[in-house]
C-alpha cells in the first residue's frame, strides 16, 4: 500500500500543482425537533392514505420509496469531504472534474443561510455540483475559478429554498 505522500505525488502529476484545499460536509444537517417530526409523520400519513383512497398505488409507492431513500441517506452523519482546486480541475474526495467538464460556476453566498459554491457540469445524472463553503472567503474562490471558468450571477434555486426551509 502506497503512502499518503506518494498518493499527493501522483495527484499533483495527474491533476496540477494543489491550488487551494479545504473541507466541505457532504450534505448539510438540519436541527430538526419533536415538532418536526410529528408534521412530518402525520403529512407523510395523509399522502399515503390520499393514494390509497383515491386508489393511486403509484402515488403511494413513490412515495415510500421516497421516505426509505431519504431515511437511508440522512441515517448517517455527514462525512467532510477534501476539496481541492487544482491547476487543471477540481478534486472532490477521489472524484477529479478537469475544468474542461465544467461550463460555468456561481457563488451564493448568504451566511449564516446559505454559502455554496455551484458548478455547472457536463455529466449525464448531476448536471450542477453543490459544494458547501461555510468558512471559505468568496473572493479567494473566485480569483481561482475565474481564470478557468465563465462565472454567472445566479440567485438560490426554490428547490434548495424548499429544502432548507422544510429542514430535508
Amino acid at each position: 500500500m502506497r503512502n499518503k505522500n506518494a498518493l499527493s505525488t501522483d495527484l499533483r502529476v495527474h491533476h496540477g500543482q494543489i491550488r487551494h484545499t479545504f473541507y466541505s460536509p457532504e450534505f448539510l444537517e438540519y436541527p430538526r425537533g419533536p415538532l418536526w417530526y410529528f408534521v412530518a409523520t402525520v403529512v407523510g400519513i395523509g399522502i399515503i392514505t390520499l393514494g390509497l383512497v383515491t386508489n393511486s398505488i403509484t402515488l403511494t409507492l413513490a412515495f415510500v420509496l421516497f421516505v426509505a431513500v431519504y431515511w437511508l441517506l440522512h441515517e448517517r452523519e455527514a462525512r467532510l469531504l477534501e476539496i481541492s482546486i487544482t491547476q487543471n480541475g477540481i478534486r472532490i474526495e477521489d472524484d477529479f472534474v478537469p475544468f474542461g467538464e465544467i461550463e460555468e460556476f456561481w457563488i451564493i453566498h448568504n451566511p449564516p443561510f446559505v454559502a455554496d459554491l455551484k458548478l455547472k457540469v457536463h455529466r449525464r445524472w448531476q448536471s450542477v455540483l453543490t459544494i458547501h463553503i461555510f468558512g471559505q472567503e468568496p473572493e479567494e474562490l473566485r480569483k481561482l475559478l475565474a481564470p478557468h471558468l465563465k462565472e454567472v450571477e445566479k440567485e438560490e434555486e426554490l428547490t434548495d429554498l424548499i429544502v432548507r426551509a422544510l429542514r430535508l
